[in-house]
């Protein structure tokens, strides 16, 4: 999937759904079942495991908080709900 596709569905998720921030916060929705995709930088510190469908960002963390639009590195989103996106659809 190309950058610029990722980031205008990543943009509908955060306007339209619901995310988390964070490798913490990404493995207690996995640990919950409340995750149904991961966006990864590539710059993420560790892996993450589990079932949950994972896409690599072909960017590193502040680019990824930047479209997330946060002042800050961002190693890992967790798409809990997508909103009006149809980002895992096109991951599938």
């Amino acid at each position: 999937m190309n950058r610029d596709t990722l980031a205008k569905e990543l943009k509908k998720i955060i306007k339209t759904g619901k995310i988390y921030i964070g490798i913490k916060q990404a493995k207690k929705a996995i640990a919950k079942g409340e995750a149904k995709l991961l966006i990864v930088a590539t710059n993420a510190p560790e892996s993450i495991s589990g079932d949950v469908p994972q896409v690599q960002f072909d960017g590193d963390g502040f680019e990824l908080g930047a479209l997330c639009g946060k002042p800050f590195s961002v190693s890992v989103v967790t798409v809990v709900s997508e909103g009006e996106s149809k980002l895992s659809a096109m991951v599938k």
